[in-house]
């Protein structure tokens, strides 16, 4: 089955990030040889000084087809690696979902792009908490963390929404000219496409900017582009402000 893990608000004893708690767990899924997951991504909320968050406040999500078998001691995992992990202060959150066994799925991603545009409250996130396909959890502190865990996990089943961690490197840096087909072959990146969300061919070039960030868009792991306005190359990758929708 396919499942949409995500964490809000769980930071580490030792400094670590949500984003490493959430490969975490992507990692034992596969070492247990349970299944295998996605790279996790990172999903811009709404961030407001009653959610702690002022300027950034983002969650964590990734998909991964598992055995039906290994869920509970997957979530059982979750659970116990989030909390004991997290700093004094933190307020974790974790979500599970299951579109395949929800009764409306359209129920929790409207939810999600409520909390990735405004105000959500955690009374708000804890009415899916016994909705069939959905398994929430408070971890620590006030638990409020899983008003952004299930935003994350209806984020991430829409298939087009989340950035993923790291800078993408191609070639020898920055201004670097790589056509499509050498960023799709070298990295795993599985398309290419400008803001207007149209595709862009493999015998394109693309100038490498400083901080190449990838994106999720019709569930693939996508390089956003703008014209250069001049004829070669044709494409920049986009800058971080230009993701932000993201």
């Amino acid at each position: 089955m396919k499942i949409f893990v995500a964490i809000d608000d769980s930071r580490q004893l030792d400094g670590g990030k949500a984003g490493e708690t959430a490969s975490l767990l992507g990692k034992f899924i596969e070492e247990n040889g349970w299944g295998r997951s996605s790279i996790p991504s990172r999903h811009r909320l709404y961030p407001h000084p009653d959610t702690a968050c002022k300027k950034h406040n983002t969650a964590r999500s990734f998909s991964a087809d598992i055995g039906e078998q290994y869920l509970a001691d997957f979530i059982d995992y979750a659970c116990r690696l989030v909390r004991s992990t997290g700093t004094p202060d933190s307020n974790a959150g974790l979500a599970v979902a299951i579109p395949e066994l929800m009764e409306n799925p359209d129920e929790l991603i409207e939810y999600a792009y409520r909390a990735k545009e405004g105000l959500v409250s955690q009374d708000e996130a804890l009415k899916f908490k016994n909705k069939p396909g959905l398994y929430l959890f408070e971890l620590n502190g006030s638990g409020r963390g899983i008003i952004g865990a299930l935003a994350g996990a209806g984020l991430r089943i829409t298939g087009n929404d989340g950035q993923f961690r790291g800078k993408l490197q191609i070639g020898t840096g920055e201004d670097y000219i790589a056509s499509v087909k050498e960023i799709i072959d070298k990295s795993y990146v599985e398309q290419v496409k400008n803001m207007d969300f149209e595709n862009i061919s493999d015998s394109e070039y693309v100038r490498m900017g400083e901080k190449v960030k990838i994106v999720l868009l019709d569930n693939k792991y996508t390089l956003m582009v703008f014209p250069t306005e001049i004829e070669y190359p044709k494409w920049q990758t986009s800058t971080t402000h230009m993701l932000r929708v993201f």
